[in-house]
């Protein structure tokens, strides 16, 4: 079953597949709809008429992989997002997933990218190739009658979002998330330049000499059965001061909606602030986010390491998911940090290091995405075996805050 890359004159066969299994509808005639694949992803997919059965100009399976870029322990790396991973009901049990897949892995890496992502519709099936949980989506029903009671925070002020200070706003959220683990960066192709649109509105605060300190987007609708009636899709400020601002702010809408639903990050500086009483999750299905390593010493070397930590260790990585050659993730890796900047190269005969530390490819997966310590991995029954001097420098490595994965402004 070969696999090979799709291109534009594979788009509407290929849509048309995704929008069958998802739902949704695509009418290629549409003068809207579009009719190749972007620029910044790559597309892969299988003939059926390969198959038994198969017919020509019929796909039998297919997949995108975005371009991204996250994130990661004060630095960023790139990130494969698998999207629209689809197989067509007429060869769905002959072992197309697992080949897609597998092919999906291997292209991440032959294209340089050190981590992959997704949002499953089957956790349990993806784990099987080494994709890992390491966040879901976090929304909080708010009261606004709680926010009004927020004082005004001295020396700051709203302005709106327009095309003109749009820049503004995408440059404020890369400072506000750098520290981060696993924030896309949320930059062109894959993201429009402009408003994001469809009733989008967002503001930014600012001190009295126009320096921007944070900002609030949100969509406004119609009062669904909870009473909810604004969705506030992020809230960020550079300080407690600048967050309690901004919540504040929110309050005004109290005179047309009682309820917003707030999009929290996994350990959001926000809900330090909020008020508290009356506060609940949100009761929507809760979208889960895995990944996986392809390439184990890219994805620490994209990293920082704490200024004051230095050593080194020997880190094995074992990934017995996919056949071997398939990525870079398993191997034997000498890791240091050193001012700042993390090294992981291939084992070295008479390397002196503080122990020895081993994962499997899940623990990796979990771990190297910051905000987690070997225990963690070990309380979900994953392989994550170390020295206790290799163990504490690792954890001191990777620590930070969990990952969270918010795809919109």
């Amino acid at each position: 079953m070969p696999v090979r890359d799709l291109t534009a004159q594979d788009f509407v066969t290929y849509k048309t597949m995704s929008a069958g299994a998802f739902g949704g509808s695509y009418d290629p005639s549409s003068a809207t709809a579009r009719q190749d694949f972007s620029p910044g992803e790559t597309a892969i997919g299988i003939d059926a008429s390969g198959l038994p059965g198969g017919l020509d100009g019929v796909l039998a399976a297919g997949a995108r992989i975005r371009h991204d870029q996250i994130t990661l322990g004060g630095g960023l790396a790139r990130c494969g997002g698998v999207a629209g991973l689809v197989v067509h009901p007429a060869h769905r049990g002959d072992g197309l997933f697992r080949t897609l897949l597998t092919a999906v892995i291997a292209r991440c890496d032959a294209e340089s990218l050190p981590v992959s992502m997704l949002y499953p519709s089957h956790p349990a099936l993806y784990r099987r190739y080494g994709y890992q949980v390491v966040a879901r989506g976090q929304s909080l029903i708010v009261p606004l009658v709680e926010l009004q009671r927020i004082p005004a925070v001295p020396d700051r002020r709203l302005v709106p979002v327009t095309a003109a200070t749009m820049p503004r706003l995408r440059e404020l959220y890369h400072r506000l998330s750098s520290g981060d683990n696993a924030m896309l960066r949320r930059e062109p192709p894959l993201f429009a330049e402009g408003l994001p649109g469809a009733g989008w509105s967002a503001l930014l605060l600012q001190d009295g000499s126009g320096t921007d300190h944070g900002y609030l987007s949100w969509t406004r609708h119609g009062q669904d059965p909870r009473g909810v009636g604004l969705d506030v899709h992020e809230l960020m400020g550079h300080t407690r001061s600048d967050r309690l601002a901004l919540l504040r702010s929110l309050g005004s809408w109290s005179t047309v909606t009682e309820l917003v639903r707030l999009r929290v990050r996994t350990e959001d500086p926000v809900l330090d602030v909020l008020p508290g009483a009356g506060t609940r999750p949100s009761p929507e299905p809760v979208p889960l986010v895995m990944m996986r390593v392809i390439d184990t010493a890219a994805t620490l070397r994209a990293r920082r390491a704490p200024e004051q930590l230095g050593g080194r260790i020997r880190l094995v990585v074992e990934d017995g998911t996919v056949p071997a050659g398939t990525c870079r993730a398993a191997g034997t890796f000498l890791v240091s940090a050193d001012s700042g900047t993390i090294a992981a190269e291939p084992e070295s005969a008479g390397a002196e290091v503080l122990g020895t530390v081993r994962l499997d490819i899940h623990a990796a997966s979990l771990l190297l995405m910051g905000g987690r310590s070997l225990a963690d991995a070990r309380r979900l029954d994953l392989t994550a075996a170390a020295d206790p001097a290799a163990e504490t420098f690792l954890d001191a490595l990777l620590a930070g805050p969990r990952p969270s994965v918010m795809d919109a402004f």
